[in-house]
């Protein structure tokens, strides 16, 4: 009777213990006003801020909690240096603001500033070891900031820290941290091109046509891939394509446009895949822009001069999704169905063709034609799935007749 009764006190003494365990001691945020009462807090306490954007269903977030948030050195140090926040993702207040931060994934911990930005992000459960050199790290460069500030300032900086100052402002004010990154730019010597941080300095922050580094680097190909490899090229060259495509289509820049089709995809595009590529940066250009008689003009070039005849059906199906989801006015659904047409008479008996046309009609307000692509493509349904796609078409249809 004693054994038991001392083995029971032991379970009981070892439940307590579990229950008192030390833990981060998190603000359990459920409303816009928590969160912003967090950030002062922080603000207050010149502190960063450690969010947990968890789920109720996720079991990595459930062993953070049972495994890390518990560990003593954690706990000590989060305790110390954050301000520590978790929501719950699928809450009211939680899937707004879970998409404002561009959550997808859970866990997802996040590192931020007292000012409401973004730092670090960190995706899925990471152990107690090195969820503690994350907050060391990212302390440690918050810290080291107002210093390297100064030393910019005093022009007393080093190359290294230089590097270091606009890494961290990335993460902390964007702004200055484009005009700091434009002052290392201006100091580079042709040597520094063969520095691997500094062509990725450069894709993030120096990527005009008309500059010094884009210019080099076009002109000095050869160095450049014997230096870093093809791939490293390449992907300085689409970060350039990219963000001068977003200038050109912001400022409806067709200069800039045609620079881009003209001087910049051959850099890192095959010959034969040019075609392609020329179309698809003129086709998002106008399409984006709302020029839509220029997009039409684009897409029958391209398809009358650039498709085999097997190869235009699929051209045709993927325009016509584009414009549904994208550029779905009157004139442009009208577009579609005229694509479609032609891929039909080149592939009458297409299933995927007649569904979709028979859609667009729907969306026209033809029913009476949308009626009849949806019958052909009931024909033309093989397996279940493809009936459950056609009847799904068939109610959109009677819906929109329905009004």
């Amino acid at each position: 009777m004693k054994v038991h009764l001392v083995g029971i006190l032991l379970l009981l003494c070892s439940l307590v213990r579990a229950n008192d365990m030390a833990q981060i001691p998190f603000l359990e945020v459920t409303n816009t006003e928590e969160w912003q009462a967090a950030f002062a807090q922080a603000k207050a306490e010149n502190k960063l801020v450690f969010v947990d954007a968890y789920t109720d269903w996720c079991s990595y977030c459930h062993k953070l909690d049972k495994e890390v948030y518990t560990d003593q050195s954690v706990v000590d140090y989060y305790s110390e240096n954050f301000i520590n926040v978790k929501f719950d993702a699928e809450s009211d207040f939680g899937y707004p603001k879970a998409d404002q931060l561009n959550i997808s994934g859970y866990p997802t911990l996040l590192f931020m500033t007292a000012h409401d930005q973004v730092f670090k992000v960190v995706d899925g459960f990471v152990p107690a070891e090195a969820l503690l050199a994350y907050g060391k790290g990212i302390s440690r460069m918050i810290s080291t900031l107002p210093d390297l500030e100064a030393k910019f300032d005093a022009g007393e900086i080093t190359k290294d820290e230089h590097l270091e100052l606009i890494g961290i402002l990335e993460g902390t004010d964007e702004i200055k941290a484009k005009r700091i990154a434009k002052a290392y730019v201006e100091k580079m010597k042709e040597e520094d091109f063969l520095d691997i941080q500094n062509i990725w300095l450069l894709s993030r922050h120096q990527n005009q046509l008309n500059g010094y580094p884009y210019l080099y680097i076009s002109t000095h190909k050869e160095l450049m891939v014997a230096a870093h490899g093809q791939n490293e090229l390449n992907d300085y060259m689409s970060a350039v394509y990219n963000d001068n495509l977003q200038l050109a289509i912001k400022y409806g820049d067709d200069k800039l446009m045609n620079d881009i089709v003209t001087n910049v995809l051959p850099q890192f595009v095959d010959n034969d895949q040019l075609p392609s590529a020329r179309y698809s940066t003129k086709s998002v250009y106008y399409g984006q822009r709302g020029e839509f008689d220029n997009f039409k003009l684009e897409v029958n070039s391209y398809m009358n001069n650039h498709l085999s005849k097997d190869s235009k059906a699929d051209f045709a199906l993927s325009t016509a999704y584009d414009i549904i989801e994208n550029y779905a006015s009157e004139e442009m659904i009208v577009f579609s169905t005229q694509l479609l047409k032609q891929a039909l008479d080149i592939d009458e008996k297409n299933f995927e063709l007649n569904s979709i046309i028979g859609y667009a009609k729907g969306l026209l307000g033809d029913y009476k034609d949308a009626d009849k692509y949806i019958e052909i493509a009931k024909s033309l349904a093989k397996g279940e799935e493809e009936l459950e796609i056609i009847q799904s078409l068939s109610d959109a249809v009677k819906m929109m007749k329905e009004g």
